[in-house]
C-alpha cells in the first residue's frame, strides 16, 4: 500500500515555522510590556516616597539647598516616569503587533493543515476505491472460476 505524502509538505512546515516565531515573539513582546509595568510602578513608588521625603523635610527646619535638591530630584523621577510611560505605550503597541501577527500566522497555518487533511481524506477515499476495485476483480475471478 502507498504511503501518504503530502506534496507541499514543506510549505506547511514554514508555515508551522513561521507560526511558532509568531508565538516566541509575542511572548517576549509580551514579557517586555510587564517589565515595562513593572519599571513603572517602582517609579511610582519612589516618586510616593520622594513626595513624603519633600513634606517631613518641610515639616522640619532644614536648609534651603536641601530642600531645592529633594525638589529637583523628584522633578527628575517625575521626568522619569513621563519617559517609561511612552516606553509602556511603545510596549503596548509592539504586543498589539504582535498579537497580529500571531494571528495571521496562526490563520495561515491553520488553511495550510486544512489542505493537507483534505488531502489526506482524498488518498484514503482514493485508497478505498482501489481496494475495492480489486476486491470486485477477485470476486469476479472467483465467480468466473467456479461457475466453469
Amino acid at each position: 500500500m502507498k504511503m501518504f505524502q503530502f506534496h507541499l509538505q514543506k510549505v506547511l512546515d514554514l508555515k508551522e515555522k513561521e507560526k511558532e516565531q509568531a508565538e516566541w515573539a509575542f511572548g517576549k513582546s509580551v514579557q517586555q510590556k510587564n517589565e515595562a509595568e513593572w519599571m513603572l510602578y517602582q517609579m511610582y513608588e519612589h516618586h510616593d516616597a520622594m513626595t513624603l521625603k519633600l513634606e517631613e523635610v518641610q515639616n522640619q527646619s532644614c536648609s534651603a539647598a536641601e530642600l531645592i535638591m529633594i525638589s529637583q530630584y523628584r522633578q527628575s523621577v517625575e521626568r522619569s516616569i513621563n519617559h517609561q510611560k511612552q516606553t509602556l505605550r511603545g510596549c503596548e503597541q509592539e504586543v498589539e503587533r504582535c498579537q497580529s501577527s500571531l494571528r495571521e500566522r496562526m490563520k495561515e497555518s491553520e488553511l495550510w493543515q486544512r489542505l493537507r487533511e483534505r488531502s489526506l481524506t482524498q488518498f484514503l477515499d482514493a485508497q478505498k476505491l482501489k481496494e475495492q476495485k480489486e476486491m470486485d476483480e477477485i470476486g469476479t475471478q472467483l465467480y468466473l472460476r467456479r461457475s466453469n
